[in-house]
């Protein structure tokens, strides 16, 4: 892949990029910095892109690692809580779904993140969260669960 075509792949998926780095951190500008070490993280690893047809999931999974990263950085920082408080919400067009996907664990979050919002197969989905298809199928499966309930109340 050539980095005119990464540039334009990363235009055309940076969004996707932003609401799987804040399904996992919950935070905008840690979501938005997790985005782009994953931009830079990917085009200094360009080379390793075997198949440039899994580009989106390719960038997902660095985006995952960069956004897992800076959360191990973060936690335990004093005051975080109080912060996001005073912080605008992140994503101005939400409606009463994505609300409720932010309730869910995060094991249950990301799966419906990276299946709904991110048009991911399962397959891709394994791939880029590293565990079993079986594993993402029974997340997925309980997710919706717990979704169709919190929107039956």
């Amino acid at each position: 892949m050539k980095q005119i075509e990464f540039c334009e792949q990363v235009s055309q998926y940076r969004y996707q990029f932003y609401i799987t780095a804040y399904a996992l951190l919950r935070n905008a500008a840690d979501a938005e910095d997790a985005v782009c070490n994953a931009i830079l993280n990917g085009y200094e690893h360009l080379g390793q892109l075997k198949n440039p047809k899994k580009f989106k999931s390719w960038m997902l999974t660095i985006t995952k690692n960069e956004a897992l990263k800076l959360r191990g950085k973060r936690m335990g920082l004093p005051g975080d809580e109080a912060v996001e408080q005073l912080l605008p919400p992140a994503y101005d067009n939400h409606n009463e779904l994505w609300d409720i996907v932010q309730t869910l664990k995060e094991e249950y979050r990301i799966v419906i993140v990276l299946f709904y919002y991110n048009d991911l197969s399962l397959r891709d989905i394994s791939d880029v969260l590293d565990i079993p298809i079986g594993t993402v199928k029974s997340r997925l499966d309980r997710g919706r669960k717990l979704l169709k309930d919190a929107l039956g109340e």
